[in-house]
């Protein structure tokens, strides 16, 4: 099965019920609607294994490849998810921890954002 279609089903079988409600929302403009229920999904995704998909098995990714994240993406879209809770900790942090950090490092901080229960920020500072 395609990632695309694996994506499809796990989406119709989970943004559903309270999730529904958090359907479109979160992007630009409206990062803070439903922060509860935005992190309660960021946490049944990481559950379902969809958080670092990217990311070298050995550290609980599936090595996708760049067309199959793009179609993923493609369809997370399509199917109205909701801005990810997450998104700094997974596209941010975490290639950086991978590259550059330590094993005590990636021990300590992958797992955490890989199952969606550790959110981190980016600072910016103006001179």
């Amino acid at each position: 099965m395609s990632i695309r279609e694996e994506l499809n089903q796990w989406m119709l079988e989970n943004l559903t019920g309270e999730f529904e409600q958090i359907r479109w929302r979160g992007g630009p403009g409206d990062e803070d609607s439903s922060p509860e229920l935005r992190r309660a999904w960021e946490q049944k995704f990481g559950e379902a294994g969809w958080i670092g998909l990217q990311w070298p098995e050995e550290y609980g990714g599936r090595d996708l490849s760049l067309m199959d994240f793009v179609e993923f993406n493609e369809e997370y879209a399509r199917h109205g998810g909701p801005g990810r809770a997450g998104h700094i900790g997974e596209t941010l942090m975490a290639p950086t921890i991978l590259a550059y950090g330590t094993e005590a490092q990636k021990e300590r901080f992958l797992p955490g954002i890989k199952n969606g229960t550790e959110l981190w920020c980016q600072g910016y500072s103006e001179p």
